[in-house]
């Protein structure tokens, strides 16, 4: 849970207990918002959004078309007795579909879902939506914020590999390789690489010359060369995706791997995209004596 949620003076043991489901006391919290998203008036709304929801989830919950509904009455029962899967795809769906100020600091429905103890969190998600993923450490979040938050293709795709390895349906393997893509992309955009399709992989050889082009910001050591450093960061993202493709023993990546190269990917775009990475200057040494 972030930092600005309440705490009870009296601890229950629950506090730091993260939940995936949505029992009824974090549900109720959860309406407020909902209502908003639906368009609820004067205790009334029309069920066309969740019309669309049944539509693109492919389930009926209930909903019929073209009704006007008493929020108290029809809908607030209807949602109460949905199962946990269907009301966090409900919930995530509204959240992907509703605009919300891009210049907002936060979600106003994260801090229902901080506060409740929710596995859950909300993130930006193309500028003016959000999207439902798996609740990571605040340090971590805020860590990777930058990277998540970018409008770059680098930064969009790392999107996308989040969204795979946290979110509501995730999808190892998919997250996994669009880690690489967003790397790629970052990775590319900085280090000029010849040839029609370049990969990484193209990226080894440059990084890793005795006399590399390229470093990082932090001062450089001989026992820790800032290129190669990188290479080996650009390697281990890039072989443990490539060792499971194209062999007998092939096999789909673990949710751990995956979330472990989405937050090593995230890192990787962060130093290409802010000027971590930067060409050796004329004259300068690419390694100090230690």
């Amino acid at each position: 849970m972030s930092e600005e949620a309440w705490r009870p003076v009296i601890p229950t043991g629950r506090e730091d207990a993260l939940i995936e489901e949505f029992p009824g006391y974090l549900r109720e919290a959860a309406f407020r918002w909902m209502a908003k998203a639906v368009g609820e008036e004067r205790g009334y709304v029309y069920s066309h959004r969740f019309i669309d929801f049944q539509n693109a989830a492919h389930a009926d919950v209930g909903f019929r078309a073209d009704t006007f509904l008493s929020w108290k009455d029809t809908v607030l029962p209807r949602l109460r007795t949905l199962d946990d899967a269907t009301f966090t795809n409900l919930l995530d769906y509204l959240a992907s579909t509703t605009h919300y100020a891009p210049y907002a600091e936060g979600h106003p429905l994260e801090l229902v879902l901080s506060n409740g103890g929710s596995a859950w969190t909300v993130i930006r998600w193309n500028g003016t939506k959000a999207r439902l993923v798996k609740r990571v450490p605040d340090g971590v979040r805020k860590a990777m914020s930058a990277a998540l938050s970018g409008k770059d293709a680098a930064s969009l795709k790392l999107q996308e590999a989040w969204l795979d390895a946290y979110g509501t349906s995730p999808r190892a393997s998919v997250a996994y390789s669009h880690a690489v893509v967003a790397v790629e992309t970052a990775a590319l955009s900085v280090i000029p690489v010849g040839g029609p399709e370049p990969t990484l992989a193209n990226l080894f050889s440059i990084l890793e010359a005795d006399t590399p082009k390229w470093q990082l910001v932090f001062r450089d050591s001989a026992k820790a060369p800032g290129a190669k450093s990188l290479a080996m960061m650009l390697r281990t993202i890039w072989r443990g995706h490539e060792s499971r493709h194209g062999r007998p023993d092939y096999a789909d990546a673990t949710l751990e791997e995956a979330r472990a190269a989405v937050i090593l990917a995230a890192t990787l775009v962060q130093w290409f995209t802010s000027g971590v990475v930067i060409p050796v200057s004329s004259g300068s040494g690419a390694s100090g004596a230690n």
